[in-house]
Formats: C-alpha cells, structure tokens, sequence
C-alpha cells in the first residue's frame, strides 16, 4: 500500500476543493493529474476513497485517509517549522514575516460568541498558526473529528472517537429570558401553557432543540409556538432584548443585561449543556497548546465540570 505525502495531500485538496479542476489549480497541477493520482491511490489501498458527485465527497474508506492527510500535513509543517528553526523564531519575528500554520477547529456559537475568540486570539499573538473555526451545534461537531474535517472539537458528547483524547471544558448553563415589557403582554398572569402556546420563542435556527427542550420543561402539553429564527449567537441575544420574544441564553452571554434589568428570568428552571474538548493525539506541540489554553479559558467563564479527568480511546 502506497501511502505518499503527494497522494495523501492530493485526496485532502479535492475534498476541500470539491472538484478535480479547484484541486488541480490549488496544486498547481493539471485536472488529469490529480484524477490519476486519486485512482493510483485508490488501487493501492484496493478501495473506492471519493464519490464522483458535485461537490466530490469522500466514501467511509476515504474518510479514513482524508483524515490521516489532516494530520500528516499539520506535522508536516510543524517539523518543518522546527528543522528551520522558524517555529522557535515565529513568536519573536515581526507579524508580516510569521509562517503560519493552518489548524481548523470546530466551535459552537455560542463558545465562540462569549469565551473561546479571546483564547483563540492568545494562540495567534504566541504561536504561527492561522485557526480555521468551523460553526456547528456542539451536538454535532463530534462528526467533524470523524472525517478528519477538523484537529480539535467543543463537543456536548461525552464520549471520545477512537484516537482523540477528550477534555471535560465546564458546563454552559442556559437560563429562559425575556424583556419586562414582553412578558407583561404575553404572559400577565405569569408562566401557563396558554401563554406559552401563543407568546413567539425565538430560536437560533429550524435544529434549535435547546429552545424546545426548555419549552417541555416549562409545560406538559405539546405546543407549538409562533418561532423567530435568528441564525447568529450574538444577534440571539440582542432579539432576545429587543423584545422579539423569549429564549434560552447563556449565562455568561446574558448576564449584564440580567444585572441592568434589560432582560429578567421568568421560570426558576435552567439548562445545563456539558461541553468537552476532543482532539486527535498526535504529536503536535501547537495541538497541545492550543488544548491548555481552551481547558484554561473554559474554566475561566463555564461552571465546573464534576470530572476533569481526560478520557482517551
């Protein structure tokens, strides 16, 4: 089985791309030649590694060497980075002259809207990286690390993909808010289920559970309330507010508009959302950086997990 860096890096380029022609410019390279090293790839291992659709796609045997190329090509650089000296160099050199390792991530929103961006922001100022983050419910982004989409992941799923190592990050408690004026026209006679039937519940977008989780909890009946859809964390916040209608925000979002009295809670009820941060074990010094100072920054902004330990598969 020939695995090469050229094959390997060829199969990550058209995933990316999602054309043999986007690839072949990316590689600087003709279409022909990219379409021959996949099949030579693919005859080599003796499986089918990508559908030939629009955009191209990668089979579940492709998903596997999609991965390994992620991987391979962040070590790649690293040790190339190392042998120049240029990783050791790369913190003091002016900002211009940094090379720049890519390192894509998966986040949620609302991670991303309140804690995570000023880590982030410190990885950047010390070490040669240029983070890629990819936006996706926390529920989900476990399947990222799957396809080898992504190094690293805040996850709500508690349990670790074989070859990562999983971080209890804290929990992100959601607590049900509205403005004063919206629940005096809504709901005067406090929290019921006629109420709640008929006052709109604004939801981050049409796989917004969350929102629908609280609502159970708030009511025995199924109900089906008008819905506002604001797809962006901030903005959420910010309808919420603006008196558009109720929801469930995140604690460390939502607390100076609670402290001003912008916003009031309406139900003792809350939401506690466990997130974890999963990664794949490599031998990557950025890798373990940049999971010190997420752990480091979770803890400083989510309610303590009841177990740090690490699990690893």
């Amino acid at each position: 089985m020939d695995l090469g860096s050229d094959a390997l890096r060829t199969l990550s380029a058209v995933l990316d791309a999602g054309t043999f022609d986007a690839a072949a410019e990316q590689l600087h390279i003709t279409p022909s030649a990219v379409s021959q090293r996949i099949k030579a790839l693919e005859v080599s291992v003796g499986r089918i590694l990508v559908r030939r659709t629009k955009p191209i796609t990668a089979t579940r045997d492709g998903e596997v060497l999609a991965r390994m190329a992620k991987q391979w090509n962040l070590l790649a650089l690293e040790a190339q980075l190392e042998l120049t000296g240029d990783l050791d160099d790369a913190v003091t050199a002016p900002l211009t002259d940094r090379p720049r390792v890519h390192l894509p991530i998966a986040a949620n929103a609302d991670s991303l809207a309140t804690w995570l961006l000023p880590t982030l922001a410190r990885f950047h100022r010390e070490n040669p990286v240029a983070v890629e983050v990819i936006r996706d419910d926390e529920a989900v982004n476990s399947s990222r690390l799957v396809t080898g989409e992504v190094m690293g992941a805040i996850t709500s799923d508690p349990l670790p993909i074989r070859g990562t190592t999983l971080r209890p990050l804290g929990i992100m408690r959601y607590l049900p808010v509205a403005t004063g004026q919206f629940l005096d026209t809504w709901m005067p006679n406090g929290v019921d289920d006629e109420s709640l039937a008929k006052a709109p519940m604004v939801q981050f977008d049409r796989n917004d559970e969350l929102q629908r989780r609280v609502l159970r909890m708030m009511s025995g009946q199924r109900l089906d309330p008008p819905a506002v859809y604001i797809p962006a964390s901030t903005e959420y916040h910010r309808a919420i507010e603006a008196g558009m209608g109720w929801g469930a925000v995140p604690l460390a979002q939502i607390a100076d508009a609670l402290d001003s009295g912008r916003v009031v809670t309406f139900t003792d009820l809350h939401v506690d959302v466990p997130l974890y941060w999963q990664y794949w074990k490599l031998g990557s010094s950025l890798l373990r950086t940049l999971t010190d100072l997420v752990v480091d920054g979770a803890r400083r902004h989510l309610i303590a997990p009841p177990d740090t330990d690490s699990s690893t598969a």
